[in-house]
C-alpha cells in the first residue's frame, strides 16, 4: 500500500520527472535509459538540461533484455536511471529479478531510479506487472521514487494531472522544492471519477487491446512476411522491425542524400515514416527517436477498434506486396 502522505499530485509524468531530474542530476550529467526506450525521455533530458547515457538492449528469442554489464558501466557515472515498466516501446513487462538486479546496481552506485509506471494498467494475459515500489529490498525500494497517471488508462491526457511518491522521505522533500502542479478542478473531477468508476470499463478495454495485440501478431506472422514482430507483455503498442523494408526500399540511401542538405538529422526510419504514410495510409513512430537501438522499428499504437486495426494492416500488407521481391 503507497502511504497517503508519501504521494504527491503533479500536472503531468513528465514534470514530475523534470523535477527529479533537476533535483539529483545537475545541468551537464548523465542519465541512464536502456534504449529503445520511450522518446519522451529526451525531452525531459533537454528540459534537465542532463544528457542521454543509452544503454542499448539485447533482443533474446524475440524479447529485449539488459545488457547487465553495460548497464553497470554506464551506471556507474550516471546521477539518475529512467526506468520504462511496463517498457515503451518494446512492450516489456519487467519481473520481479529482472527490476531487483537493476535496483541493487543502481543502488551501488548512488543511481537515483526514476519508475515511470505510466502503463502499468496495460498487462498482457499471462504477464504479471511488478510495481518497483514493491520490492522486497527496502534498501532498494528507497532509492526510487516511482511516477503514474491515469492518462493512459482512460485517456485523460488532456486533463492533466498525475502522481509520483516515494519510500524516502528526504527525497520527496528534495524534490518539492523543484516541482510546481498547476491542476485544474476539472482535471481533480475526471481523475476521481475514472478511477472510482471506470473499473468495468477498463477490464473491458483491456481484454479488447490483449486482442488487439494478439491479432497483430498473429497477422503480421501470416500475411507480412517482410516485418517481424513478437507480441508485446504490456502496452498497447507494437515493436515492428522493419529493416527488410528498409532496405528493399532504400532508406538509408535516401536518408544519407537527404541529410547532406538538411540542418537536421535524416534517419532511414524517418524516411520510412513517410513511406508508410504515403503507401499505405498508416502514420508509424520511426524507431530512431526511441534512442540507440530504435534503428530499422517503427512503433505503431494498436489502441483502436479491431476493424480499424485491419484496415491499417491491410494496407501495411498490400503496400510491401508491391515492392519488388529481392
Amino acid at each position: 500500500m503507497i502511504d497517503p502522505s508519501s504521494l504527491v499530485l503533479a500536472t503531468g509524468v513528465h514534470p514530475g520527472l523534470i523535477a527529479t531530474l533537476k533535483t539529483f542530476s545537475p545541468p551537464g550529467s548523465r542519465t541512464l535509459i536502456c534504449t529503445p526506450s520511450y522518446n519522451g525521455f529526451y525531452g525531459d533530458l533537454r528540459a534537465s538540461k542532463t544528457i542521454a547515457e543509452d544503454s542499448m538492449m539485447t533482443v533474446v528469442n524475440g524479447r529485449y533484455e539488459i545488457d547487465f554489464d553495460d548497464f553497470e558501466r554506464k551506471a556507474a557515472r550516471c546521477n539518475a536511471y529512467l526506468l520504462c515498466n511496463p517498457q515503451n516501446p518494446t512492450g516489456n513487462v519487467w519481473t520481479e529479478e529482472e527490476l531487483l538486479r537493476m535496483g541493487e546496481i543502481c543502488l551501488k552506485h548512488k543511481t537515483v531510479i526514476l519508475a515511470d509506471e505510466i502503463h502499468c494498467d496495460f498487462v498482457m494475459k499471462g504477464q504479471t506487472y511488478t510495481p518497483f515500489a514493491s520490492l522486497p529490498d527496502r534498501d532498494i525500494v528507497n532509492n526510487s521514487l516511482t511516477f503514474k497517471a491515469a492518462s493512459k488508462t482512460f485517456s485523460l491526457a488532456a486533463m492533466k494531472a498525475a502522481w509520483f511518491f516515494s519510500t524516502n522521505e528526504d527525497f520527496l522533500n528534495r524534490v518539492k522544492e523543484n516541482h510546481r502542479a498547476d491542476l485544474t478542478s476539472l482535471g481533480m473531477v475526471a481523475n476521481r471519477a475514472a478511477l472510482t468508476e471506470g473499473e468495468d470499463w477498463f477490464d473491458q478495454a483491456l481484454e479488447y487491446i490483449d486482442g488487439n495485440q494478439d491479432f497483430v501478431a498473429s497477422y503480421i506472422n501470416e500475411n507480412i512476411p517482410l516485418i517481424t514482430h513478437r507480441k508485446a507483455e504490456g502496452t498497447y503498442l507494437a515493436w515492428l522491425d522493419v529493416s527488410k523494408v528498409i532496405d528493399i526500399v532504400g532508406a538509408k540511401e535516401t536518408a544519407a542524400q537527404r541529410g547532406r542538405i538538411s540542418t537536421d538529422p535524416v534517419t532511414p526510419e524517418m524516411v520510412m515514416q513517410e513511406w508508410f504514410g504515403q503507401n499505405a495510409r498508416v502514420d508509424l513512430n520511426a524507431g530512431s527517436s526511441y534512442g540507440t537501438g530504435g534503428a530499422g522499428h517503427m512503433r505503431m499504437n494498436i489502441a483502436t477498434s479491431r476493424k480499424l486495426l485491419k484496415i491499417a494492416l491491410d494496407n501495411i500488407a498490400e503496400a510491401l506486396d508491391r515492392l519488388p521481391r529481392v
